[in-house]
């Protein structure tokens, strides 16, 4: 998944962007509810489930969201701050996943083949290197998790991002995760903040611009469609 923070930045970006395009058809009439619903399909351990995933693909390395699902239920409830908040999670995951990760990566089997099959990963090519590792290394504190931690203060700071959110927000009908589940997304928010701006420059995996530009680019193009035409 996309950092805690990585989501809140996304977030912003998007209410940044809200008023140059008046033709959206939904208002963020709670801040606090926007972004809490941009943590909430994570907030929980039963991912498959809360982010819509199709489960034929579970074997797969990219697993994203099926946003067609999630709108043929709750198309009705996007007016909803912290629904729309949810459902832009899931769009940004979707994106995240299927087109920026391929740009930045390359997975490999045992016998030099590109594989998407999680299981049958052998080692990982990262483009900004240049350098190959083994996957039992790709998801660790050294590389692709390590980066999380390395830019949230960076983020944090660059995109005026709220940490204190009142986790007190309505469930309008989402079945799939308790709301109060937020709770212990927001305990951990300070924690990571553990090391200072600069190390966002010292990323293994991710360009940090491009990654930035690429989230600008999904913002765009969310505000851009009718949420109830298909999404990329």
């Amino acid at each position: 998944m996309p950092g805690f923070i990585l989501h809140l930045t996304a977030a912003q970006m998007l209410r940044k962007q809200l008023p140059a395009h008046p033709d959206f058809p939904y208002s963020i009439s709670s801040v606090n509810d926007f972004l809490i619903g941009n943590l909430l399909p994570d907030a929980t351990k039963q991912k498959e489930i809360s982010h819509f995933r199709d489960p034929v693909y579970r074997e797969k390395m990219m697993l994203f969201p099926d946003l067609t699902r999630f709108t043929a239920k709750y198309q009705s409830l996007l007016s909803d701050s912290s629904v729309l908040g949810y459902y832009f999670h899931l769009y940004i995951d979707r994106r995240f996943f299927k087109d920026f990760i391929p740009q930045i990566v390359a997975f490999y089997d045992g016998d030099g083949k590109i594989t998407d099959i999680r299981d049958e990963i052998a080692t990982v090519y990262i483009k900004k290197s240049r350098t190959s590792i083994p996957f039992s290394r790709y998801l660790t504190e050294e590389y692709y998790y390590g980066d999380y931690t390395r830019m949230n203060t960076y983020l944090v700071n660059r995109y005026c991002i709220p940490l204190d959110l009142n986790p007190n927000v309505t469930n309008p009908g989402i079945t799939e995760i308790p709301y109060e589940n937020v709770q212990q997304v927001l305990d951990l928010l300070h924690h990571f903040l553990s090391v200072p701006p600069e190390a966002a420059q010292d990323l293994k995996v991710f360009p940090l611009e491009e990654l930035l530009a690429a989230l600008e680019q999904y913002v765009e193009e969310f505000l851009a469609v009718p949420i109830d035409a298909p999404h990329s």
